[in-house]
């Protein structure tokens, strides 16, 4: 019975301390505020930090700029309040939104860099566990500053910030797909040599480009209850069906082109057919797009392309060498049958 009773004592022990160091792990992945210096004085990472909290970091390092790589701010409470201490220190704040587990828009990757570049100083980086995000734009700015190696550079995407070592987290995908572009050319990795990299040669999931879709047959699209989709239905029988919206090259600052909108299996090509004069000051595009340029486009499928039920809505465009690009764009077209 003794011995029965050590055993049991020894795997309440075990699983103790099992729980323990479970909880400090999690702790560490989720709740840990990560606030660490990127380059002293000058440059800091931090998870999501509560308004008491980000208020005594901004006073004690002098913090001039916060730059969140969040996105999605419209109505959300950590954007009003984060907004509201830095307004309260008179602090430039920009946000800047990435995927903490899929590679970088173009778009929103050279805004970053922009930022790096310009910003006032000290600047504060933060995500919302400030680990994916926050190391990727950490090793970015680490590169426009000291312009270190690689070997460097991912240590602000590692373990001791919360990020798992060849996982799909943002820093790691954006790298590998940096390091491979320099094996291919036979590159070394230096600032210049990356600074042209994501100026000129990457591309990303889109193509580069920026784009949505407004109306089919003049409909506006809602969101669905799967909250990540947008959805208009229409009914069958209505002879056509004219989808219209806006799409722009990101890096050429032009119309995009060879741009198809596919519905289901059938795609047809779209025709750029109106300028959307708002679209630059949306963007953040500098005065290098022509502003009479058309911008907007439609594209029309007759009846019988198209079967009743829901189909996603999809984006393709030509790139060098005949590749197409096929950009899914979670909003769906639901048709259903006539009464």
């Amino acid at each position: 019975m003794k011995k029965l009773s050590r055993h049991i004592h020894k795997w309440i022990a075990a699983i103790s301390l099992a729980m323990v160091i479970g909880g400090a792990i999690w702790w560490h992945i989720s709740l840990n505020p990560r606030f660490f210096p990127v380059i002293e004085n000058q440059v800091y990472r931090s998870a999501q930090l509560s308004t008491s909290r980000l208020d005594a970091v901004i006073q004690a390092n002098g913090i001039r700029t916060i730059i969140a790589l969040l996105g999605s701010e419209k109505g959300a409470l950590w954007y009003e309040n984060e907004k509201a201490v830095a307004e309260k220190h008179q602090v430039q704040m920009l946000n800047i939104g990435f995927g903490s587990h899929e590679l970088p828009q173009f778009n929103r990757l050279n805004q970053l860099v922009d930022a790096l570049l310009s910003a006032p100083r000290p600047i504060l980086l933060h995500c919302y566990r400030g680990a994916d995000r926050s190391g990727m734009a950490s090793a970015i700015a680490l590169i426009l500053n000291d312009d270190p190696p690689l070997e460097t550079l991912e240590k602000q995407f590692s373990w001791r910030f919360g990020v798992i070592p060849y996982s799909d987290s943002i820093g790691v995908l954006f790298f590998n797909q940096y390091s491979e572009w320099l094996h291919t050319t036979g590159k070394v990795h230096n600032r210049d040599n990356f600074l042209d990299w994501v100026r000129n040669r990457y591309v990303d999931p889109k193509g580069n480009i920026e784009y949505d879709i407004d109306t089919i047959n003049d409909k506006g699209f809602e969101d669905s209850k799967w909250k990540d989709r947008r959805v208009a239905t229409v009914q069958k029988g209505a002879g056509h069906y004219v989808v219209r919206g806006w799409a722009v090259d990101y890096r050429r600052l032009s119309q995009v082109d060879s741009l198809q909108i596919g519905i289901g299996k059938t795609f047809r090509q779209a025709v750029f057919t109106t300028q959307r004069p708002y679209l630059p000051a949306f963007l953040g595009l500098s005065g290098a797009l022509n502003p009479l340029l058309p911008l907007g486009w439609e594209c029309e499928f007759d009846d019988k392309d198209l079967s009743p039920g829901c189909q996603d809505i999809q984006l393709s465009i030509s790139g060098p060498g005949s590749v197409k690009t096929v950009i899914s764009t979670r909003i769906q077209l639901c048709i259903e049958e006539s009464r």
